[in-house]
C-alpha cells in the first residue's frame, strides 16, 4: 500500500490550482458558475451567462474548498463545496456540499451532506473519469485516510481506500 505523504497532496493540490484559470469559477455549458465570497461565513454561488446572474444560491458558512465535475454522467457538471458547519451531534465542521444546474440554469442542492466516514479535512474532485469521483482526506482517531467515493441515488457512494497513515 502506498504511503501517504501529505507534501505530494499539497503538490497536487498547488498543480490543480495553478492549472485553473481562475480558483474558484468554471465554464458551465451555457456560462460560468462562480464562487463570490462576501465575507468569512457569506458566499454565493453564481451562474452567469453574457454578463447577467441567471441564477444564484446564498451559503451561510465559512468555506474550505471549491470544486466542480461531472458526478452523476449527465454531461453537465455539479458544483461540490466544502463548507464549514457544525451540527447538533457533529461538533467538527467540515461537511460537503453537492448543487447541480436544474436544466442547465438554476442552481439547486443535490446533497447536502453532514458527514463521512471520518473528519473531512480535504477533498478534490477527480475529472478524468466520467462520471468524476470525490477524493477525500479524512481524519480518524488513529490514521489519516484517503478515500474514494462516487455520487450515488442519495449522497455519496463509499468506493474504496487509497491509503492509510497511522498517526
Amino acid at each position: 500500500m502506498l504511503n501517504f505523504n501529505k507534501y505530494f497532496w499539497l503538490s497536487l493540490l498547488l498543480i490543480f490550482e495553478a492549472c485553473s484559470f481562475e480558483k474558484n469559477q468554471f465554464n458551465s455549458q451555457i456560462g460560468i458558475v462562480k464562487l463570490k465570497n462576501i465575507n468569512d461565513s457569506l458566499n454565493i454561488i453564481q451562474h452567469i451567462v453574457n454578463d447577467s446572474i441567471i441564477s444564484e444560491w446564498e451559503l451561510k458558512y465559512p468555506i474550505y474548498n471549491f470544486d466542480y465535475g461531472d458526478l452523476n454522467s449527465d454531461g453537465e457538471n455539479e458544483i461540490v463545496v466544502g463548507v464549514v458547519k457544525k451540527t447538533r451531534y457533529w461538533k467538527k465542521g467540515n461537511r460537503l456540499f453537492i448543487y447541480k444546474l436544474y436544466n442547465g440554469k438554476l442552481i439547486r442542492p443535490l446533497w447536502l451532506g453532514s458527514r463521512l466516514g471520518g473528519e473531512i479535512l480535504d477533498f478534490k474532485v477527480e475529472r478524468d473519469s466520467i462520471p468524476a469521483r470525490i477524493f477525500t482526506i479524512e481524519d480518524y482517531n488513529d490514521s489519516i485516510v484517503n478515500v474514494m467515493y462516487s455520487l450515488g441515488g442519495f449522497g455519496l457512494n463509499y468506493q474504496k481506500i487509497i491509503n492509510v497513515k497511522y498517526k
